[in-house]
């Protein structure tokens, strides 16, 4: 039910369920998937609040103020952490999270976040550390691509000096910082620009092997609000330069399946790649169902989504 539900909010001719039965059964998978603020504020974007039973209604507006409470903590968290950045002349861009949800669903509660990522410049890494441990969090590791502080209350901040693996491609981190914009009247925080943002949000997909309707849902939700300024061809471009055409590939492959009406607005650049991923066999996954065709999609996501031999016999040594 959810993923046609889904493509009824960006596409009008599209019918909503019809029944109470396939009501129950859709508010189920929404909430299987924490997708209750995004489908409100869709479907206020779209003005079809009334097209829905108002026991289904008042649900996703329950689910939208528990998440609108919880965002507005994180909003104010970050927000503290920003504005020290820019007193102390020190270069930041928040990652995903309430800058996401404000820029492409509207709303910076339209979509639940958990932790705060940042992106910062490598070679500033111990001062942005010592910079947020002023405010209370206490440093854990450095891991991979990040470092890693948390409150006591678990609240949790990522420092990304780059926005991939080290060892799985040749991303460089300087074209994001060269093309990014300041945020607001911000002067040293800044935004990174649409296109940036949407590979960002291809990769981090990519990293969690596509395991949520979230993920698919951030994809088509930036081409259906930002499509302008997405051009594929160049994305892909890009991808090649760096090593990762074959993740992104794999992730625009996933959405445009669930999504094939995009190809007549935003087409594809390529052939769609048969990753193996289908909606029962996450929705079952989340259940704590696997089939044979859950491990076929892991194994997939493990080693056939690199660019070359050297980042796949990597990936062998150290699963993606």
């Amino acid at each position: 039910m959810l993923i046609p539900f889904l493509q009824a909010l960006y596409h009008d001719h599209l019918p909503f369920p019809r029944t109470e039965e396939e009501y129950r059964q859709l508010m189920e998978e929404i909430e299987l998937f924490v997708l209750a603020p995004q489908v409100h504020h869709l479907l206020q974007a779209g003005g079809r609040h009334e097209e829905i039973p108002a026991w289904f209604r008042e649900k996703l507006k329950e689910r939208t103020a528990q998440a609108s409470y919880h965002n507005m903590f994180m909003k104010h968290k970050e927000d503290e952490i920003l504005q020290l950045f820019e007193r102390q002349g020190r270069r930041v861009i928040p990652l995903k999270g309430i800058q996401f949800a404000k820029r492409y669903f509207g709303h910076f509660a339209a979509r639940v976040t958990s932790d705060i990522d940042l992106l910062i410049p490598a070679a500033e890494l111990q001062q942005a550390i010592a910079l947020v441990e002023t405010l209370g969090y206490e440093f854990e590791i450095v891991k991979d691509h990040h470092a890693r502080l948390q409150k006591k209350d678990g609240l949790m901040v990522e420092l990304h000096w780059t926005l991939d693996k080290l060892q799985w491609s040749e991303l460089r981190a300087e074209p994001f910082w060269n093309s990014a914009e300041p945020l607001g009247e911000f002067q040293h925080v800044k935004q990174l620009s649409a296109l940036h943002t949407f590979y960002f949000i291809c990769l981090h997909g990519a990293r969690h092997q596509m395991d949520s309707v979230r993920y698919v849902l951030d994809v088509a939700q930036m081409l259906h609000s930002a499509q302008d300024e997405i051009p594929l061809r160049a994305l892909m471009e890009l991808a090649r330069q760096d090593k990762t055409s074959r993740r992104i590939q794999a992730v625009l492959s996933i959405v445009y399946s669930q999504f094939p009406l995009l190809q007549s607005s935003h087409p594809l650049p390529f052939d769609i790649l048969d990753t193996h991923w289908d909606y029962p066999t996450i929705r079952n996954a989340r259940l704590g169902i696997r089939s044979n065709k859950y491990y076929r999609y892991k194994l997939f996501f493990r080693h056939f989504i690199f660019d070359t031999l050297k980042h796949q016999m990597k990936s062998v040594r150290k699963a993606y």
